[in-house]
């Protein structure tokens, strides 16, 4: 049986990577930050859980040895400043390349980047795999910088993998939209924007198959949905998810930018990073979110992606369920 060392195993994208690998027939250790003192979900499947962070890497080479992959989903969404990003999403990377190249030089090096590293669409053509990035993100810099660390660091075989917007079971990202449909509203930034989603299941089958291709090496390329959505329209799918009367409201795009102005400002006063912010509005207006998936859609023989608002209602329907939306 094959073994995998995932990070971010208490997150989003990693719990379900640690899920997929699972059921594929992998053995799962997974590095799982504030265990176990915190549940997190890791603790219900059945995975050798690794307790510590990026930045213990040099720790557990133990659990890195023997591995054939290793998938790193771990990374930071939210901070205040550049600097904060590449704390981990570029210094975090480089150490547990360091730790793996030591335990686990053969596997198979599997990056879980974002399309926030390529940029947006270029005049509304999508990016193609070989275009050149154009992060227009904090976010998206450090990203980008985790890529060239793994294409400069793993001497073994690596893929990236460049999800766009995720949704489904256990994501918080997204789960504010939900309580405020919830509520009976959902606000609308950019509403005319088109972007491309990801049902989180299926993202995670096609990081898990990366995992096993060998003939992938050296590839990067984007993981979503082909059939692009306006903001209005992915918003329109949460409304219809409620199943109740839900308000949809188009937010003026000086209004957006104000709003992160004065989150940012927060910032600077509370000393705490906050999910929106002046940088996260410049990602937001920043124009279509469009890519190219066809192609490592194709190789990794994924099929058909599951319809956006059945996705939308599984993902409203687990909220529920589990108590993160109010009945």
């Amino acid at each position: 049986m094959p073994a995998a060392f995932v990070t971010g195993g208490t997150g989003f994208v990693g719990w379900h990577v640690a899920k997929t690998l699972l059921a594929e027939g992998w053995a799962v250790r997974a590095l799982a930050r504030g265990v176990p003192s915190r549940r997190s979900g890791l603790e219900d499947l059945p995975v050798e859980i690794v307790a510590g962070d990026l930045a213990s890497a040099g720790d557990f080479g133990r659990a890195l040895a023997g591995c054939d992959a290793v998938i790193h989903a771990a990374g930071l969404l939210n901070a205040r400043a550049l600097a904060d990003y590449r704390a981990v999403n570029v210094s975090g990377t480089e150490r547990i390349l360091a730790a793996a190249s030591a335990a686990c030089p053969d596997a198979t090096f599997v990056y879980v980047s974002s399309q926030a590293a390529a940029g947006p669409a270029r005049d509304g053509r999508p990016v193609a795999e070989g275009d050149a990035a154009k992060p227009v993100s904090w976010y998206g810099i450090s990203k980008l910088e985790g890529e060239q660390a793994i294409a400069r660091d793993w001497k073994g075989r690596w893929v990236v993998v460049r999800p766009g917007v995720l949704y489904g079971p256990r994501d918080r990202g997204l789960l504010t939209y939900f309580r405020m449909a919830a509520r009976g509203f959902v606000p609308v930034p950019a509403a005319s924007t088109r972007i491309q989603a990801g049902a989180v299941e299926e993202t995670a089958l096609g990081i898990v198959r990366a995992a096993s291709r060998r003939d992938l090496a050296g590839r990067i390329g984007f993981l979503c949905d082909p059939r692009p959505r306006t903001v209005r329209e992915f918003a329109s799918a949460i409304a219809a998810a409620a199943n109740r009367p839900v308000r949809v409201i188009d937010i003026p795009d000086v209004a957006v930018r104000m709003a992160g102005a004065l989150e940012s400002l927060r910032e600077t006063l509370t000393g705490a990073s906050r999910p929106f912010n002046a940088d996260k509005a410049r990602e937001i207006l920043a124009g279509d979110w469009l890519c190219d998936p066809a192609p490592l859609r194709r190789d990794l023989g994924l099929p058909d992606p599951p319809p956006l608002e059945d996705g939308l209602r599984a993902a409203w329907n687990w909220y529920r369920a589990n108590a993160w939306i109010a009945t």
